[in-house]
């Protein structure tokens, strides 16, 4: 019985005081290791809306965006291959060079004296001409002409004597008859009692060269060493 009245009195002072407490704005204080953190008011997060959109569709147009050049009235564009340039520029210098070379054998051609009587002498070269010989006619005179890498053609007479001076010695050059039927003339070339031969111009000076022993002596243009 006395217990019963005592905790009825120890709940009365509770609520007495949790009164007293709510007037002094005090209850609810915190207590032990959160006695110093002030109370905030946490908002309450907010649910977002998911704002409506409309689905964008694509417009497709008959008609097209590009027109080629065709439809648009226009002619169209030229392709060239750079092997046809190449070709077409190539034929042009080619004509112009055989124009050209043309041009210079008319002007040599109009230049040459009308009569012409041996000896003479060469100074450009250094040769004296004995013969001026005789030109091949009838069958195989083609072989009695110079080859076409000749800047100018020109034909080998037969019986043809010059005379040129090279270092100190004195060499005489002839063409003599084909040696056989469909063979061309013979070139010679002689210094004092020594003969080389051969079936082109070079031939036989190709060997007197080499017999000099020089080392500057000409051979239709190249220089020919020991």
């Amino acid at each position: 019985m006395f217990n019963s009245n005592y905790e009825l009195k120890r709940k009365l002072n509770i609520q007495e005081n949790e009164s007293l407490l709510k007037e002094l704005g005090l209850h609810g204080l915190k207590k032990g290791i959160a006695a110093d953190i002030p109370n905030v008011q946490i908002e309450k997060k907010k649910k977002r809306r998911m704002a409506g959109y409309n689905k964008k569709t694509s417009v497709i147009t008959t008609t097209p965006a590009r027109l080629s050049r065709r439809l648009r009235g226009e002619m169209p564009i030229e392709h060239f291959e750079l092997d046809d340039i190449l070709d077409d520029h190539d034929r042009v210098k080619q004509l112009e060079i055989a124009e050209n070379k043309k041009q210079e054998q008319e002007i040599v051609i109009n230049n040459l004296p009308n009569d012409i009587s041996v000896p003479f002498t060469l100074r450009s070269i250094g040769t004296t001409v004995w013969s001026l010989g005789e030109l091949v006619k009838g069958r195989g005179r083609s072989k009695a002409w110079s080859s076409r890498g000749c800047k100018y053609k020109h034909p080998y007479p037969i019986g043809y004597r010059a005379t040129k001076s090279h270092f100190g010695n004195d060499y005489t050059m002839g063409i003599l008859p084909p040696e056989r039927e469909g063979e061309g003339p013979v070139f010679t070339v002689q210094h004092n009692n020594t003969i080389w031969k051969g079936p082109t111009p070079t031939a036989p000076w190709t060997e007197a060269c080499i017999k000099s022993r020089s080392s500057q002596t000409r051979v239709s243009g190249p220089l020919v060493s020991e």
